[in-house]
């Protein structure tokens, strides 16, 4: 899932960059970019970290409320790399792999940038979903 997403990046950035000139809106689109594959090179490493929490907490769930807590924030790790591997395959998707040869017109360059605003609002709530259920959960396994 990583190379796909790494390679249609580098592919837009190598898109816009192969012009001598870039305009101010390319400029701005691939600042956006780098802000966004920023924020998710940041939490991917975090990936292994949840699976294996997962596994911790699912030891620790029962019927008691001690056990339904673990059940939560297990939940909540799930739901978060649930998040982490939709957001990807969403943003491959909307921004694919295109060929240097594809000009890009300002009409379409202004649609992307609409879409990667978006993506930035969704990836920053991706990070701070995936640090507080992390958190949460460690906090609560170091209780046990």
């Amino acid at each position: 899932m990583k190379l796909p997403l790494i390679y249609s990046i580098l592919s837009i950035t190598l898109l816009f960059t192969s012009c001598n000139q870039l305009s101010k809106e390319e400029q701005e689109f691939d600042l956006l970019m780098q802000k966004v594959i920023d924020v998710h090179d940041e939490v991917m490493p975090k990936m292994g970290e949840m699976s294996s929490l997962i596994k911790d907490l699912e030891t620790k769930i029962d019927t008691t409320s001690q056990g339904k807590s673990y059940a939560k924030a297990q939940q909540d790790v799930k739901d978060s790399y649930d998040f982490m591997m939709t957001w990807m395959s969403d943003f491959s998707d909307k921004f694919p792999y295109e060929s240097k040869e594809n000009k890009v017109d300002a009409e379409k360059l202004s649609s992307q940038m609409e879409l990667l605003k978006k993506e930035e609002v969704k990836v920053n709530k991706l990070r701070d979903q995936i640090n507080s259920s992390i958190k949460n959960a460690k906090q609560l396994l170091k209780k046990s």
